[in-house]
């Protein structure tokens, strides 16, 4: 039963926790190293994923003795990750525009995704919160529903794939200690 809804729950928390990758061991070039005011920029994006991430501390509870119970823990918590990228859209606004060129736009594209993915995220909830769910089967075509309905996301990488486009940005996110400290090891 848990790998039924495995898929589900990796390609909602895809959207999010791919912000693991803020940071990495070696920057991009060498030789150069992040603008400072980049680097507090980034921390402060760091720091809001970080927030919302929490939400998902705690996975949906598998009953296997009751497929509704179970389909009532997915909707709970898909309610929990779109509270959480929502806490990460307001997180990269709050920081403001980052000082590299064409900051605004890497901003707008990030917070864009966001919105998209919360769209599809709250389709899936909502047809999951209407599924009768009676047994197994009806459990597992409840999932199988939500599956392709995440599946169809513009970009399950999320939004530190946006920012991290932009070379300044990428070079401030793999010299953040905060990115480092809030996602383990330099990963």
């Amino acid at each position: 039963m848990k790998r039924m809804h495995s898929a589900v729950l990796a390609m909602s928390a895809a959207a999010l926790l791919s912000c693991a990758a803020c940071a990495s061991d070696t920057p991009p070039d060498p030789g150069r190293h992040a603008d400072p005011a980049a680097l507090a920029w980034v921390d402060k994006v760091c720091t809001g994923v970080a927030a919302g991430s929490a939400k998902l501390a705690q996975p949906p509870a598998v009953d296997d003795a009751d497929p509704a119970k179970t389909r009532d823990a997915m909707v709970g918590f898909l309610g929990r990750l779109g509270a959480a990228l929502e806490d990460m859209a307001s997180g990269i606004r709050a920081a403001g525009v980052p000082p590299v060129p064409d900051g605004q736009s890497v901003v707008d594209k990030a917070t864009a995704n966001l919105a998209e993915t919360r769209s599809r995220l709250a389709e899936t909830k909502t047809r999951m919160e209407q599924a009768k769910v009676t047994d197994q089967a009806s459990l597992r075509q409840v999932i199988a529903e939500a599956d392709a309905t995440m599946g169809k996301l513009a970009d399950p990488e999320g939004p530190i794939k946006d920012l991290k486009a932009n070379p300044e940005l990428n070079l401030a996110f793999s010299e953040s200690a905060t990115c480092k400290r809030v996602y383990g090891t330099g990963s």
